[in-house]
């Protein structure tokens, strides 16, 4: 055996253990909260769903009710603000790449890609709780918003951009103008990358936790309307996990099942929907 030999077979070996220890990451990541979780939630059946945190230190955990309504209405919100923003600022980038405006909103999405999703937590806690004086609903959507509004630009716009040029050229010869070539032709044509980017938008709000730290509050005994305090799935989870009251563990467990099985169920939606896009 050779020396060429010798340092191929330790270099697949190498990354051969690599991969080895990424997968046993992965799998000890998601077996936990999914073993453990799911245990809960079979012991506590349907109340889980159905009731409140149970009191600290008692034998039920309780449940997530008013935390799922809170998750459901804050990520709904949180989308609807965000997603119209990125579809059309995802659209202009492509269409207008060359003008100043265009390479300044590609900038800005860059930028808030790479911000640390707390800081923009604490933007919206000076520029909108500070104001109103209080955490709420609405504050903790604002923040979300812009944890996904970048990466529902950056769908949008390479949604558009893997469109081949042929099919806009077929438009532009029968008379369609530009604006008509994009709505009526191009973005029909890739509608589900389009939808891909709503999921994705979805799936980031539905697993974010830093942004509503300091905005949505921790309402997790009722539900105070869009102007009051509210809570997420991973809010609970941070809030409950912490605390020395084993039945409070279980009930972070049990939210951390429902967060994992939502995020893994979203992902491959995501990743069969990719695949799916051909031209």
């Amino acid at each position: 055996m050779n020396l060429r030999t010798i340092k191929n077979e330790i270099t697949l070996m190498l990354i051969s253990l690599s991969a080895v220890f990424i997968l046993l990451a992965i799998f000890s990541l998601i077996s936990a909260p999914l073993i453990f979780g799911l245990r809960v939630i079979i012991e506590a059946g349907l109340p889980f769903f159905t009731t409140t945190p149970a009191g600290p230190g008692e034998e039920s955990p309780g449940g997530i009710y008013y935390t799922l309504i809170g998750s459901v209405l804050m990520i709904s919100l949180s989308v609807a603000i965000a997603f119209p923003i990125g579809f059309f600022s995802g659209v202009y980038i492509n269409e207008y790449s060359q003008t100043k405006l265009a390479t300044l909103a590609e900038s800005a999405s860059h930028f808030l890609s790479e911000v640390p999703s707390i800081i923009l937590g604490i933007f919206i806690y000076a520029i909108y709780v500070l104001a109103t004086k209080k955490t709420s609903l609405v504050a903790g959507a604002l923040s979300l918003s812009l944890a996904i509004l970048p990466y529902t630009v950056v769908q949008v716009r390479e949604s558009l951009r893997v469109i081949p040029f042929t099919y806009r050229e077929a438009a532009y010869s029968l008379g369609l103008p530009r604006w008509k070539t994009v709505f009526f032709v191009l973005v029909p044509m890739n509608m589900r990358g389009i939808l891909v980017g709503l999921l994705s938008a979805f799936l980031r709000a539905f697993s974010e936790t830093a942004p509503v730290l300091f905005t949505a509050g921790a309402a997790f005994y009722g539900f105070y309307g869009l102007d009051g305090p509210s809570s997420t799935l991973p809010l609970l989870v941070w809030n409950f996990a912490k605390t020395p009251y084993e039945n409070w563990q279980k009930l972070a467990w049990g939210a951390s099942f429902i967060l994992a099985l939502v995020s893994i169920s979203l992902s491959l939606i995501i990743r069969k929907a990719t695949k799916e896009v051909r031209f």
